[in-house]
């Protein structure tokens, strides 16, 4: 009966499942916007994302497209507030492209600190750009890092430089900035203060805080999608600032540079050791953190999310109907069906366009923390290798006395400690971990045991 119920509940999961990516491949509508009244653009309601020292990455995307998508639909202003050393160009450019045809306004300040790389790109792209005072743009080349000598050096390879240059400059010409400047970002690594900023028609305002911004705002004209001019009038506003959802979250914080290499190697060392070892159990939680550090090493996040879920399927009906009971399998089976839904849809990415600083900085914490992982991970697997070598010991081992270290039940193995060595154990009896069990047989690297009474 309960077998029959676990295939049941298994099938309705997994057609769950497919429900879901069906009708995430389904286009939604924009909703249009009613709040513009001839050419004046009434504003009543301000949308704030904060973006406060996080690079650019598949997350931050996310987030920002959510955030405009929720001030179209609730008629208001999105204010995008940057503090940003860059991020990934992909993510940059998909910001830019809904941007470029948004059909409400889009004010971009730079709050504090810098707007670096791809942060100066976003900002160029909205309708109105501002910066605070104290506050720099620019230093938009991309850079190279070699491990081997300890040193950076910024990219001048025309194929690379010239889509970047030509992407800035067609940004710029469409908002009505300087294109010069533009152009300067990425082949000079120009870096600009608020004031010359200004002074060269790179940014629109300098605002001290969003208050100030929004009274500098008032009054100004500006040309949305379909070159449609309007007049922007600020009338008594709410301002609401955005708040992230658990999938933003989950992808910004998978999409961490430093983060997804740790989990690569972690899954890639634990899948290893899981099958030198023979437990599949530690083999699966292995797959689980390889799959998931592939997103911030270039991995296509759609992808992704279906073969978390197609493996999640196949654990869960591998754990169902051919492992007696229920445990890691199933369990890990469960969290790649979640995790598969909760990172779709998305999008590609492609490379980082970070400033120098914050390069030199991950590749030092990556280095240091890898190699303390790697010679962790290097030492275990000697050992693993080392023990696999080692001849049988000549010895009766029948009688002997030993301890459970994971659960045994009919049908399913488990080891044991006998006389210091890790056995895997078979028993027609239900044994938990720490039971003692005495040894009644051996049929090759497999004991037979039966749990000790006291």
């Amino acid at each position: 009966m309960r077998a029959t119920i676990e295939k049941y509940l298994t099938l309705i999961l997994i057609l769950f499942t497919i429900l879901i990516v069906v009708y995430s491949a389904i286009p939604l509508k924009g909703v249009k916007t009613g709040n513009t009244i001839g050419e004046e653009y009434i504003v009543s309601k301000v949308i704030v994302f904060k973006l406060d020292g996080d690079s650019i990455d598949q997350g931050v995307s996310r987030a920002i497209l959510k955030a405009l998508d929720k001030a179209r639909r609730e008629h208001a202003i999105l204010v995008l507030l940057l503090h940003t050393p860059g991020g990934e160009l992909s993510s940059t450019m998909r910001i830019v492209e809904e941007f470029l045809r948004s059909d409400i306004p889009i004010i971009g300040f730079v709050h504090k600190g810098y707007a670096l790389s791809a942060g100066t790109i976003i900002l160029l792209s909205t309708h109105i750009a501002a910066m605070a005072p104290g506050t720099v743009i620019g230093a938009s080349q991309p850079v190279t890092y070699n491990p081997l000598a300890g040193v950076y050096k910024p990219v001048n390879e025309s194929k690379i430089l010239n889509p970047i240059v030509k992407m800035l400059e067609v940004i710029a010409e469409e908002r009505g900035r300087n294109k010069t400047a533009a152009k300067a970002f990425v082949l000079e690594n120009l870096s600009l203060d608020p004031k010359t900023a200004l002074k060269y028609h790179v940014i629109d305002i300098i605002a001290y805080n969003v208050n100030d911004l929004l009274e500098k705002i008032n009054g100004k004209t500006i040309r949305l999608i379909g070159n449609k001019t309007v007049k922007i009038l600020i009338k008594h506003p709410s301002i609401e600032e955005y708040e992230w959802g658990l999938a933003e979250h989950l992808v910004h914080v998978l999409s961490d540079p430093l983060l997804s290499s740790l989990l690569f190697m972690l899954g890639f060392y634990i899948l290893l050791l899981g099958l030198l070892s023979g437990q599949v159990h530690v083999a699966v939680v292995g797959i689980l953190l390889f799959l998931l550090g592939l997103v911030g090493v270039g991995f296509s996040i759609n992808i992704l999310s279906a073969i978390l879920m197609l493996l999640g399927s196949i654990l869960l009906v591998i754990e169902l109907f051919v492992i007696p009971g229920f445990g890691i399998v199933g369990i890990t089976g469960i969290v790649m069906i979640v995790l598969g839904i909760l990172l779709m849809p998305y999008y590609l990415p492609e490379r980082w366009i970070v400033t120098q600083e914050f390069y030199q900085r991950f590749i030092n914490t990556a280095l240091i923390v890898g190699s303390a992982l790697g010679a962790f991970f290097a030492f275990a697997l000697y050992k693993i290798i080392k023990a696999k070598r080692l001849k049988p010991r000549v010895g009766v081992i029948e009688q002997k006395i030993g301890e459970a270290i994971e659960p045994i039940k009919p049908g399913r193995r488990g080891f044991i400690i006998v006389n210091g060595e890790y056995w895997l154990a078979e028993s027609e009896d239900e044994i938990k971990p720490g039971d003692k069990v005495i040894v009644i047989a051996k049929s090759g690297p497999i004991l037979k045991v039966k749990k000790l009474h006291s």
